[in-house]
């Protein structure tokens, strides 16, 4: 554990009897698994993303910040995520780690922030763990326990770290944003739902597998009608209203 460092998380959640029932059951189990495993100061900036109900929990401690996002589909997971990481540098948070909320973290999530925070190309560039459930096409973050190797791989295009959790340091982001609106990944509405990692990682400079770590993904989507998303855009872009 590297002293005087604090840990930002940032994540999107939703919940919906349409889509996704068990969103907030998912967000609970991933904040538990936090609270149990994380050595370092954290904070967690969390967005509800238009669920039916608002997520609301007793006794809600200082470092979980909960914001209400009433129409998720003008800025999809992207506006969540860029919004946190703008307050995760405000507040000077030295590593931010974006994570889905359908994860489960354990120990070695320390193992994870120990090598972004000492990691020779720190400055300049993303980290993912590995995981049970990379996807498709993302065997080298495939496994089912650290595998003690971290390693290099080239960012592009089924070679890219997955999103479903990846981690920079403040200086990264600093020395990469998108725009000069402090948004770090990309703001195209292409982008708003995902293949959002694969744009950051080309232009960030490097992409590193932390094999010292595992998180455990449920790998649980289904947010919302992809048909009902276009046809909104199409709608505010043309300024008719339904």
């Amino acid at each position: 554990m590297i002293k005087n460092k604090k840990i930002a998380f940032v994540c999107a959640i939703h919940q919906s009897k349409t889509h996704r029932l068990n969103g907030f059951e998912l967000f609970n189990e991933l904040l538990g698994s936090l609270y149990i495993s994380c050595e370092y100061p954290f904070k967690i900036f969390a967005f509800d993303n238009a669920s039916d109900d608002k997520f609301e929990i007793e006794n809600c401690p200082d470092n979980l910040v909960i914001t209400r996002v009433e129409d998720q589909y003008i800025g999809g997971c992207t506006y969540t995520w860029n919004e946190g990481i703008k307050l995760s540098i405000e507040q000077n948070y030295d590593v931010i780690v974006v994570i889905n909320d359908d994860t489960v973290v354990d120990k070695t999530i320390n193992n994870f922030i120990d090598v972004i925070l000492t990691h020779e190309l720190r400055e300049d560039a993303i980290f993912g763990p590995i995981t049970n459930n990379p996807g498709p096409d993302h065997d080298y973050q495939r496994g089912h326990g650290p595998n003690g190797k971290v390693f290099e791989i080239s960012g592009e295009p089924e070679d890219e770290l997955n999103g479903f959790c990846f981690a920079m340091t403040k200086e990264s982001i600093q020395n990469n944003y998108f725009d000069s609106d402090g948004n770090f990944l990309n703001t195209g509405q292409k982008y708003i739902w995902g293949k959002q990692e694969i744009e950051v990682q080309q232009r960030v400079g490097h992409s590193i597998v932390v094999g010292t770590c595992y998180v455990h993904h449920k790998k649980q989507g289904g947010w919302r009608e992809i048909d009902k998303h276009t046809e909104m855009f199409r709608d505010r872009k043309s300024g008719l209203k339904r």
